[in-house]
Formats: structure tokens, C-alpha cells, sequence
């Protein structure tokens, strides 16, 4: 067995906020050189350290024994350990402050490498397995953390650490990349909710709306299933027009992804949710004004194969298959592939056609590869399929317009009154490609990708049927959607600086989105069509932006970031409008415009200490201008509209507390909203977007994380939003200012307990999860009938695992008090409400090798 040397430099610089100094031009030739003299000329001795030293690392993920050299230039010391068996093993990722028994150890968990402290310090590396004892407190650790860490770790791995003798619960760091390089989130000057996969799968949080109930500030809610409203601290719109965009943006493995049509991520290896609150562009290739939602699938394996397989049934006949398989091909390359089958009945029906509502058949395949064909070079390319159908929406009649007359109301919520067939499917697909090259003073990322796909919805926009004698019309949509886009981006990561590092990037989008719409009005009783028309759609978006952050060291514990966001963004619209009933309304009509706009960030960053981080921040944010292209009066398609902005101020917290058993963060923040894209109807009974409204939201948001005992842990969340129309004036109409943004609830709480325990040869796990949300309004008039009422959840999980946790079974049960609540709710025609789902409950077994 060969042993290296790796000593600490002569010249150790102070660390008075023990930063990382690492020297960018030692390279692989440097270090073998070095390796020889100090086989030759070292003696064997072991640096010395106070165990209460703090280092920032930054090792990524390679084998073990560029690990060890890298943490040993980190932290400037001299220890030994086994090349060859360091040689052909991967090492973990260690990324954030820790003591150098804290590092080493979550470096080497699970490598069959040992770390030797003797009781000087003083540290040598051996080979070995972990005693009995090792291995009892390493599945403590796996048992006795927390089932979310807010802010930082909510709903993220949990597990609690025992490294050198550190607290056993202990909340574990979860390392994000909220600001491209990887990070301690705790550390991070950026406002966001970090979700892990296990917890993810766990608590079968499959779609985007189950991610908002535990995230301050997200309200999501759903019209159509191809058009879902999601909202951050307010900032949302309901526009589904191809010529217009979103505020908040949706990305995958850093890929932005074109249209919410095509957004479904129903996936088993998803690794990581991060929700980012605010404006992001300075960090991001597509600029974002209210929020960015980040969804990170599991990278292929370099360790041992890792397979996980899951099959489950429950009520309304779901049946759930989910596998995922990983592993080495050789020493240079890695793949995985994830597929993930979900079926079942629905949870309403139409009682005039018989047709079953809401129901669900899903198919998800997701693979991808990785390559090291050279030192400093990473190569990932992935690929993603997923398809998915339901008979339509349940949309529940309550009652006419003016709601006077129930004719037609049987009293359940479960059953609609529509009568036409509604119908939706949709196929997603995605390729992309990620190089990561390591040069000498950072490293260079390149993603390009390609993101398309294709639904179709059928759907009854009006109430309920139109042969109800307490129904004046109904509205009857065919929805298609084709979004296509390719996307190009190039950052430079620089390596952390004593003085300051940087990102800079620059990015190219380039989006083709054909859409068709069809609309159909009927009246008396379904004898007359008021309309009947069709649009037909190209919009191509064209943007580059580049942009640059850097951080600023000023001293020991004050941090200065600035940066800067360029974007140039092309829209060209090709509408071609249809009526039926009168061809003198029809028209053709090609029209584009160009937006462009400089937003800056500035954040200040203090560390009082090594568990607090205080900080500030303003940023500004853009969303470009558009044309609406679905109204039937071409002045209203060829004047379009002016990019929206919002600047954004924060105060933030990020806390840790008693050993760090307890995590407090806390952020107050202001928002203001200039030139705010709207739609309303204007005199003349034509739809418009305009620049109609300025608007300012104020709030706090509040997350904590307990590991109150070495089993039981608990979580929660609050929000208060305080979202008003400073100036909304309908051209010719209404005066909305001084009303509440649309789903915007002023007040909202979430809670979970997790309990875990051994018994016998296994262990029992326990969840349960509470949120309640205030009521808000879905409409900018703040009417009665667009108000949805406050409402709380309950779910609860109980598992049993054994044989090392290779096998486990879990009982599960979402809304468990079988909480009638309403997504959203329409006027069109009558007044009808769409409810979200009942009380489901089922079982799951799972097999992890």
C-alpha cells in the first residue's frame, strides 16, 4: 500500500474569516513533483489543529485522492494517506464552513477510508471499513435528522451529522446552487426553499402546487391543466397568449423551460427543488422577474450501481411504478435511467355524459450519461420523455351568474354539469448537454439544450351547460400548444478569491411557439353559436443577455456583491384570425418589436459568526414586452404591450442555533411593480393586455427547522403578504387600485413533525404535514366570485424499513380530512367551482440495492 504526504505551506496565510486561498496554477504536474520530494525528503508527521477551526471548502465531487489533495491545500496541512486505494474511490462533495474533522469525515463517508484524529489533532488517512460502532452512528445519523430543513434544508435531506465528535442532531447543510457556484444556502444572500428528493418522494410531492403549500410566498392554482397560475410574493400573470411571458420561470438541470404547457415533472430521481423568491437575472440564462422554480435530477453514479424500485397502489385504482438504476461503465463514465408509470381514476365526473373527470395516466423516462475523458473535464448529456392524459377538469355548478337560481345544483362537488366531452393529453421532450472544464483560475460551463412539447386540451371554459334554464352561455375552448426552444449558455466560475471571485455568462435563447385556439360560445339553450372562431399562432422570441456577478471580500466577516444583467429580446407574431360567423372579421396580421433593459443587483453580506448571516440586498427584474395574439381586433394584437419591471429590497436572517439543532430564517422584503402586464376585457367586449398597473408588495417570510430529540423533528413556515394595486385604471372602465393582486393570500403556515426509530431489525418512520392558507382573490376586481375561501391540508406518512433499509413499506394519506377546497373559480356563463384533490391514501413498497 502506497502512502502520500500532502503538507500544509510554509507561507500559511491568516484566515481571519478562514477563506479559501487555494492556488489555481497547481496543477497535475505540480502535484506529482510535489508528491515525489515529499516521499523522499518528508518525514511522516500529522498537522496539528484546534478542533474548533473553521474552514470554507470547496471540493466537488472526483476521487478521493484529488479530494484529499484539495482539502489539504484548503485547510494549509500535512497528512498521509493510501494512494492506491484513495486512487480508485470517489470521494464525497464538501462544500461550506466546516472544522476540519467535520470535512474530512463527510469527505470520506462511505469510501473505505478511515480519518485518524489522535488526541493532539494531528489527522492520517488509513484503509479500512468502519468498526460496529462506526456503523451504528452512521445509521443514527441517517435516522435522527430533520424532515426538512427551511430555507436551507426544507424538506431536504434531514439526516443529522456525526463527524468528530459533532452533536448527533445536528441539522445537516445542504449544498445549493442558487448563485451557480456551489453553496452552503445558509451562507447564500439569496431568499429561497430548498426541497431533497427522498423527502420529495416521501411525501409524494409530485406536482409544482404540492411544492407551493410549503414554500412562503408560492400560491399556485390551476384553470386548465395546461395553463397553471403560479405566483411568488404576487408577482404572477394569467396569460396564455404565445405572444406574451411568464414572470416566474420554470428551469431543469439549469434549462429553462419554455411554456407551464410544458411543465410536468412527475420524476423519481429528482435530487433537489429550490423555489427563489424576487427578481434572478444576474445569475440565471433566462431572466425571471417574481421567482425562479429549479428542479435538479440525480446525476449518474461513479460508486457502486444504485438501483431503487417502487410500486404502489391506493384508492380511486392508482397503481405507481418508479424505478431508477445508476452506475459505473468504467473509471471515465457513468449513466442512469429513471422511469416512472402513474395511473388512476378520476376524483370527479360529469353526470350529463357519464365521462370520468380529473383522472390521471402517466409516463415519465428520463436518461443520461456522464464522461471524465480528461482531468478538469466533465461531460453530462441527458434526455428526457414524458406523456400524460386526463378526461378534463371537474367543474362543479353552483349556481347562475347572479346566483339566484341553483337549478341544476345536485349538492355534490364531485360531479359537473357540462356536458360537452372534455379531454387532455400532452407529450414532453427535452436534450441537453452540460461540459464542465476546469482551466486555470475557474472553471467554464457550457449548456446547450433543447426543450419541446405538445398538448392538446378540450375543455368547457363555461360553468356548466348551456341547456340549464339557470345558465345564459357557455364557453367551450380547444386548446393546442407547441412550444419548441433551443438555449445556449456559456458561464466562467472563477475559483473563490481572497480578495473577490465572480460568474460571468452569456446566454442565447432562441423559442418558436405554435399555438391554436378555437372558440365556441353557446346560447339559447344550445340552439345558437354567439361565436365561433379560431386563432392560429407562430410567435418566435429571440434573446441574449450576458451578465456578470461578483463578490467582493471587504474584510473578516462582510461580503460585497455586485452585479448586472444585459438582455435583448426579439418578438415576432404571426396571427391569423378566423370567424365563422362573419368573414368580414377575419384577418391576417405580422407584427414584432425589440425590448431590452439594463437590471442591476447590489447585496451586503454580514457573518457575525459562524452560524449567522445577515444580509441585504436590491435587485431589479424584467420581463419583456408582447402582443396579445388571442383577440379579435387587430388593433389590439399590433399595439402590444411594454416589458414589465420590479425592484426588489430585502432583509434577511439566515440563523443556526444551539450546536445547530435549531435553523431561524427570517426575511422582511418590499417590491414595486412598474408598467405590470394585465388583461381585462375593455369596453367594446374585446380582450387587451396593457401596461395598466403599478403595484407594491411588502411582506415577511419566516422558516424554522428543529431537531427537538435523536428522533422527533418539526418544521414551519409563515408568510404575510401585503400585495395592493397602487394605480389600475381600465381605459373606459373600472378603477382597481387599491385591490389585492390576484392569488395573493395575505397569510399562510405550514408544519411537519418527523419521528423516526429503530425497532427490532428495522426502523419506523413517521410523518405528518399541516398547511393552511388565507383566502385571495383570483381576479384583479376582487368580486365576490372570484374570492377563494381559506382552507388546511393534513397528510400523514408511516413506514416501516428493514434489511439496511433495502426494503421499506409506507402507509400514506394526503388530505386526510377530506378538506373540500377550491383551486379556482369561474363566472362564465353561471358560477362553477373547481375543487382540488380529495382524500387519497394508499400503500408503497420500495427496494433500494
Amino acid at each position: 500500500m502506497t502512502f502520500f504526504v500532502w503538507r500544509k505551506s510554509i507561507a500559511h496565510s491568516s484566515r481571519s474569516r478562514k477563506r479559501v486561498k487555494r492556488t489555481v496554477d497547481e496543477r497535475a504536474g505540480t502535484y506529482v513533483l510535489g508528491f515525489l520530494a515529499l516521499i523522499l525528503c518528508q518525514p511522516h508527521t500529522a498537522w496539528t489543529a484546534d478542533d474548533t477551526d473553521v474552514f470554507v471548502f470547496d471540493i466537488p465531487q472526483q476521487t478521493a485522492d484529488q479530494a484529499l489533495i484539495q482539502l489539504a491545500e484548503q485547510a494549509d496541512l500535512t497528512f498521509v494517506f493510501p494512494y492506491d486505494v484513495a486512487s480508485e474511490t470517489t470521494a464525497n462533495a464538501v462544500v461550506g464552513r466546516y472544522t476540519l474533522q467535520e470535512a474530512v469525515s463527510l469527505l470520506l463517508e462511505n469510501t473505505g477510508l478511515r480519518p485518524l484524529f489522535d488526541p493532539e489533532g494531528g489527522l492520517k488517512i488509513e484503509a479500512g471499513a468502519r468498526s460496529d460502532v462506526e456503523e451504528t452512528e452512521m445509521n443514527d445519523r441517517k435516522k435522527s435528522g430533520l424532515a426538512a430543513l427551511l430555507s436551507a434544508v426544507f424538506l431536504g435531506s434531514a439526516a443529522a451529522q456525526d463527524v468528530g465528535g459533532l452533536d448527533t442532531m445536528q441539522i445537516e447543510e445542504i449544498v445549493v446552487t442558487a448563485q451557480i457556484r456551489a453553496e452552503n444556502f445558509q451562507d447564500v444572500p439569496v431568499t429561497g426553499t430548498v426541497f431533497a428528493g427522498d423527502l420529495l418522494v416521501e411525501n409524494r410531492f409530485f406536482e409544482i402546487d404540492d411544492i407551493a403549500r410549503f414554500t412562503p410566498g408560492f400560491a399556485a392554482s390551476y384553470f386548465n391543466n395546461s395553463s397553471p397560475n403560479f405566483a411568488v410574493r404576487g408577482a404572477m400573470n394569467t396569460f396564455s397568449q404565445a405572444g406574451a411571458s411568464k414572470p416566474v420561470g420554470i428551469f431543469i438541470d439549469d434549462v429553462y423551460v419554455p411554456r407551464y404547457s410544458g411543465a410536468a415533472f412527475q420524476l423519481f430521481d429528482v435530487r433537489q427543488v429550490s423555489v427563489l423568491r424576487g427578481p434572478q437575472g444576474t445569475l440565471f440564462g433566462r431572466n425571471v422577474t417574481g421567482g425562479a422554480i429549479q428542479i435538479y435530477t440525480e446525476e449518474p453514479s461513479f460508486d457502486a450501481p444504485d438501483l431503487r424500485v417502487r410500486a404502489g397502489t391506493g384508492n380511486y385504482d392508482l397503481v405507481e411504478v418508479d424505478a431508477f438504476a445508476s452506475g459505473p461503465f468504467s473509471d471515465t463514465a457513468a449513466g442512469k435511467i429513471s422511469v416512472g408509470y402513474r395511473q388512476r381514476d378520476g376524483f370527479s365526473v360529469d353526470r350529463f355524459n357519464g365521462n370520468t373527470l380529473e383522472d390521471l395516466d402517466s409516463l415519465t423516462v428520463r436518461g443520461g450519461l456522464t464522461f471524465h475523458p480528461a482531468a478538469g473535464l466533465e461531460i453530462r448529456l441527458a434526455a428526457d420523455y414524458a406523456r400524460d392524459e386526463n378526461g378534463g377538469k371537474g367543474y362543479s355548478f353552483v349556481s347562475s351568474s347572479d346566483g339566484s337560481d341553483l337549478t341544476g345544483n345536485d349538492g355534490d362537488n364531485r360531479t359537473s354539469e357540462l356536458r360537452v366531452p372534455q379531454s387532455f393529453e400532452r407529450d414532453i421532450y427535452g436534450a441537453s448537454a452540460h461540459v464542465d472544464w476546469t482551466v486555470g483560475a475557474g472553471t467554464v460551463q457550457s449548456i446547450t439544450a433543447l426543450r419541446q412539447s405538445d398538448s392538446r386540451e378540450l375543455y368547457s371554459l363555461g360553468a356548466a351547460d348551456v341547456t340549464l334554464p339557470s345558465v345564459s352561455t357557455q364557453f367551450i375552448k380547444d386548446d393546442n400548444d407547441e412550444p419548441s426552444a433551443f438555449s445556449q449558455e456559456l458561464r466562467f466560475i472563477s475559483e473563490p478569491g481572497k480578495i473577490f471571485d465572480f460568474v460571468a455568462g452569456l446566454y442565447f435563447y432562441d423559442e418558436t411557439t405554435d399555438r391554436f385556439l378555437g372558440d365556441l360560445l353557446l346560447g339559447a339553450n344550445g340552439n345558437a353559436e354567439f361565436v365561433n372562431r379560431d386563432f392560429t399562432v407562430q410567435a418566435d422570441t429571440e434573446s441574449f443577455a450576458a451578465y456578470l456577478s461578483a463578490t467582493f471580500h471587504l474584510g473578516p466577516k462582510v461580503d460585497l456583491g455586485i452585479g448586472g444583467r444585459y438582455t435583448s429580446e426579439d418578438k415576432d407574431v404571426d396571427v391569423r384570425y378566423v370567424d365563422s360567423n362573419n368573414n368580414d372579421n377575419n384577418f391576417n396580421t405580422a407584427v414584432g418589436n425589440s425590448f431590452s433593459e439594463f437590471t442591476p443587483r447590489i447585496t451586503l453580506s454580514y457573518f457575525p459568526t459562524d452560524t449567522v448571516t445577515l444580509f441585504a440586498s436590491r435587485t431589479e427584474g424584467f420581463t419583456a414586452g408582447g402582443f396579445n395574439t388571442e383577440t379579435s381586433n387587430i388593433t389590439a394584437v399590433e399595439l402590444g404591450f411594454e416589458p414589465e419591471t420590479i425592484t426588489a429590497y430585502e432583509l434577511g436572517a439566515k440563523t443556526a442555533w444551539n450546536n445547530g439543532r435549531l435553523i431561524a430564517n427570517a426575511t422582511l422584503f418590499r417590491q414595486e411593480y412598474e408598467n405590470k402586464q394585465e388583461g381585462f376585457l375593455l369596453p367594446g367586449s374585446f380582450f387587451s393586455i396593457f401596461n395598466a398597473a403599478e403595484a407594491t408588495m411588502e411582506g415577511a417570510e419566516l422558516e424554522l427547522a428543529w431537531s427537538i430529540t435523536s428522533t422527533l423533528s418539526a418544521t414551519a413556515t409563515y408568510s404575510w403578504l401585503d400585495a395592493v394595486y397602487d394605480e389600475f385604471v381600465i381605459p373606459g372602465g373600472a378603477d382597481f387600485s387599491g385591490n389585492q393582486l390576484q392569488t395573493a393570500p395575505e397569510n399562510s403556515f405550514s408544519a411537519t413533525l418527523d419521528y423516526v426509530r429503530d425497532i427490532g431489525t428495522g426502523s419506523l418512520r413517521a410523518g405528518i404535514n399541516y398547511t393552511w392558507q388565507d383566502e385571495y382573490f383570483t381576479g384583479a376586481s376582487n368580486i365576490p366570485q372570484f374570492l377563494i375561501d381559506s382552507y388546511s391540508l393534513i397528510d400523514a406518512r408511516l413506514g416501516y424499513s428493514w434489511n439496511a433499509d433495502r426494503w421499506s413499506v409506507t402507509l400514506w394519506g394526503r388530505n386526510l380530512g377530506d378538506e373540500d377546497f377550491v383551486r379556482i373559480r369561474g363566472t362564465s356563463g353561471a358560477i362553477a367551482e373547481y375543487f382540488g384533490p380529495p382524500r387519497t391514501y394508499g400503500i408503497n413498497v420500495t427496494f433500494r440495492q
